[in-house]
């Protein structure tokens, strides 16, 4: 039985270049995933996304669990197997460091999204807050797997000794960065992942990791066989076994049919 693990957003689905919003996956790459499980592997979601967040469109594939929020948690058939939230004190902290650097950070976590500071015109659908007892409300249980912000902030989260202490930081898209506590991985994840898998009488044969940004890395250095989409960064290409095609050319469908799952 061998194991892989898909990121979505720009691997499995591709987003509105102009909007951001909106998904779509390939019906090619989609039925692959099918196959790939009809032979007896095991497919799961790879992403930073919350697990509330996976795209309409890949809800109806077979997949056995997900690691979100870069690593933070990582849940195989409906139970958590890892979780590595943001501690109270750093998210009390991250509330006052936002006015203070005039920047707009995300909180999102399984049970929502907040939004902190300034927006800059960006819809972040997501509740807006400025003290811990308002981001309770949204998230009644704290549980944040990550932070996140746009491009136009990062020269003021340079400006913060804190956020760069205290958080690892993935760059996930062009335009977008992540912060998880340091010690959060992918990697990490996909490995407990697996652990749980051969705990449970399920001997995996070989790992395979599918990408194509930053935060992608440290688990397609880690894998057996690692896969790298043809829009994926430069430093994904350079991490991967091998490059495929890009996302809106069946990419993932392509290196699956290579890799011998037909």
């Amino acid at each position: 039985m061998d194991v892989a693990f898909f990121d979505i957003d720009n691997t499995l689905t591709w987003r509105d270049p102009k909007t951001g919003w909106g998904n779509e996956a390939s019906p090619a790459s989609k039925h692959a995933i099918d196959r790939f499980c009809e032979l007896g592997n095991v497919a799961l979601l790879s992403t930073g996304r919350a697990p509330q967040g996976v795209p309409a469109c890949l809800k109806d594939l077979p997949f056995s669990g997900m690691l979100c929020f870069d690593g933070a948690l990582a849940i195989l058939d409906g139970r958590r197997i890892l979780a590595h939230f943001i501690p109270q004190e750093d998210l009390e902290r991250a509330l006052l460091e936002v006015p203070r650097l005039d920047m707009g950070i995300l909180f999102s976590g399984p049970e929502g999204r907040a939004f902190a500071g300034e927006r800059h015109g960006f819809e972040w659908h997501a509740e807006q807050v400025e003290s811990m007892d308002e981001l309770q409300q949204v998230m009644p249980s704290l549980e944040v797997g990550k932070l996140a912000f746009r491009y136009y902030d990062f020269p003021q989260y340079q400006k913060s000794s804190f956020f760069q202490t205290h958080f690892a930081c993935y760059q996930s898209a062009p335009d977008y960065f992540e912060l998880v506590c340091p010690g959060v991985g992918k990697d990490v994840a996909a490995r407990a992942l697996v652990q749980a898998l051969e705990d449970a009488g399920k001997p995996v044969g070989r790992t395979l990791a599918f990408g194509d940004s930053e935060n992608d890395i440290p688990l397609l250095r880690t894998a057996d066989v690692a896969v790298a989409m043809g829009n994926a960064s430069e430093e994904a290409k350079k991490a991967a076994t091998f490059v495929t095609d890009d996302v809106h050319h069946d990419g993932v469908a392509h290196a699956l049919a290579r890799l011998g799952y037909r």
